[in-house]
């Protein structure tokens, strides 16, 4: 059973398929009972098709929401959320969400850095000293913010990493104090783990979740919790849970059981 899900895209990304209310359905079945929605954030006079929604679609995706939150209000608790990218440009426009009263939380998944609204990196591909750094940079500024509750996959900056070299080290004790600092949980990102095992240098293992990575969480004792990253409806029935709860015990994570999501202060 998986207790709640705050990762879960619908198919206005352009990635994702299923409607809305399957996703629903297929987590109510699963045993969740508290299932936040995150698609890609929509952001106004930005257009990455297949990568994020338009945003003349935000308020149909908010309004699908909250219907559905009242559908369903005795079977599961339903949130409403993003998963953004942090800039400097777009923080007033996430605050103005949550000021407005659209939105109940944001999850940070930093697959890109923006510079005035456009795609600078891609921090899928890291593969220099400068490029890990910048990740870093912009990971410890967005959790500084308060903003986010969750940090999604935050060891995508080691997807094509060959090795877990000094430099990824630091940066990960860096996400993790971080972390602590600002009371932001870690997600251990059950879509990487979908995604099978390949082979990155001499290593066989997943894009993420990346083990070195964890290891240096579990020192730390950041709070972690489990994302689905649920792209298809069916997602909530695999069995990538009970291996992130395997991996959880492994390691000796602290698994946050019970996220609370944060309250936003102006």
């Amino acid at each position: 059973m998986i207790p709640y899900c705050f990762h879960t895209h619908t198919k206005r990304c352009g990635h994702a398929i299923g409607e809305d209310e399957e996703y629903v359905i297929e987590a109510i079945a699963a045993g969740v009972r508290r299932l936040g929605f995150s698609d890609h954030v929509m952001i106004p006079g930005f257009s990455q098709p297949r990568i994020r929604g338009e945003f003349s679609e935000i308020e149909g995706y908010l309004n699908s929401i909250n219907f559905l939150k009242q559908k369903y209000q005795d079977k599961i608790k339903l949130y409403a959320g993003f998963e953004a990218e942090y800039s400097d440009s777009f923080e007033s426009y996430y605050r103005s969400l949550f000021e407005e009263n659209k939105i109940d939380y944001l999850i940070l998944g930093q697959h890109f850095s923006f510079v005035n609204g456009k795609i600078e990196d891609y921090f899928g591909h890291v593969h220099d000293k400068t490029s890990m750094y910048k990740y870093r940079d912009y990971a410890v500024k967005a959790m500084s913010t308060g903003l986010f509750s969750v940090f999604a996959h935050p060891d995508l900056f080691l997807s094509n990493a060959p090795r877990f070299d000094a430099t990824a080290k630091a940066v990960a004790i860096d996400i993790c104090k971080a972390a602590l600092q600002y009371d932001v949980a870690l997600e251990i990102n059950l879509a990487g783990i979908r995604k099978g095992i390949v082979k990155i240098g001499n290593e066989k293992r997943y894009l993420y979740p990346y083990r070195p990575f964890w290891k240096v969480v579990a020192k730390y004792k950041c709070r972690v919790v489990i994302g689905v990253d649920a792209h298809d409806p069916r997602d909530f029935k695999s069995n990538e849970y009970s291996m992130a709860l395997q991996m959880i015990r492994e390691l000796g994570l602290n698994h946050d059981q019970q996220l609370k999501l944060k309250e936003y202060k102006k």
